[in-house]
């Protein structure tokens, strides 16, 4: 683009056109905007006849391939090359506006003969850096993961500021969000901390209340437990209940 720029400023105002077509036919340059902010550029709107190369440039930094069909009388004639380039600048366009883009749709917008040629349209984005994006067949759709930016209008800065702003907006909710959610988690990992201390605590004066009984009681003599064992067997009650019922 320097090297396009350099030769613009330098050019004669009747070689202006032919810098603007070297610089479409470029497959290595899709942004136009410090070309459009050339003087030389400038000067094309009043010179009349080629007034028309100005408002070219202009389709290419913001327009569609639909903007130069439904005013083609506008334009210079495209060359196969530029032609290419407007429909990948096309597809540049409809990727920022949706992130999922319909075989049909494409085929038509693109202007191509067919599904495979469209195909072959994206990948080639793809390859240029333009677009990230995978094809599914299957649903017969471009998911679209990136895309480049275009130029911009001056006119669409304050609808641009405008997005941004509500995008800040929302990233500052949601950071606000994740906070609450977090303070909220470090108050419930307190309770949970507090509460299993309290239980270790109680459990602790427990086992020692227990210990503390268990030592004070006395211990039954020897062969008490036998004894005890003995006598509460079932066949000892029946006895000892027949030899009361023979008692005078």
């Amino acid at each position: 683009m320097d090297a396009h720029l350099a030769v613009l400023n330098s050019a004669a105002l009747a070689d202006v056109p032919g810098v603007i077509d070297r610089v479409l036919d470029d497959d290595s340059v899709f942004h136009f905007g410090r070309l459009l902010q050339s003087s030389k550029v400038a000067e094309l709107a009043d010179s009349g006849q080629y007034a028309s190369y100005g408002r070219l440039l202009q389709l290419f930094a913001f327009g569609v391939l639909g903007d130069y069909r439904a005013n083609a009388e506008q334009f210079p004639q495209l060359s196969a090359q530029q032609l290419g380039k407007l429909k990948y600048l096309t597809l540049v366009s409809l990727a920022s506006e949706a992130r999922v883009l319909g075989y049909d749709d494409l085929v038509r917008e693109l202007e191509c003969a067919s599904e495979q040629e469209m195909e072959d349209l994206v990948i080639e984005a793809i390859y240029k850096g333009l677009v990230s994006a995978k094809l599914d067949q299957k649903r017969r759709v471009v998911e679209i993961d990136f895309v480049v930016g275009r130029d911009v209008r001056l006119e669409d800065l304050p609808s641009m500021h405008a997005h941004l702003d509500e995008w800040s907006s929302a990233c500052q909710s949601a950071l606000a969000e994740t906070a609450r959610q977090i303070e909220a988690a470090r108050d419930t990992a307190k309770t949970k901390s507090l509460e299993s201390r309290q239980f270790s605590e109680t459990l602790q004066v427990l086992r020692a209340a227990c210990g503390t009984t268990s030592a004070s009681e006395p211990s039954a003599p020897d062969g008490l437990d036998r004894a005890d064992s003995q006598y509460s067997s079932a066949e000892y009650q029946r006895e000892e209940q027949r030899t009361r019922a023979g008692a005078p």
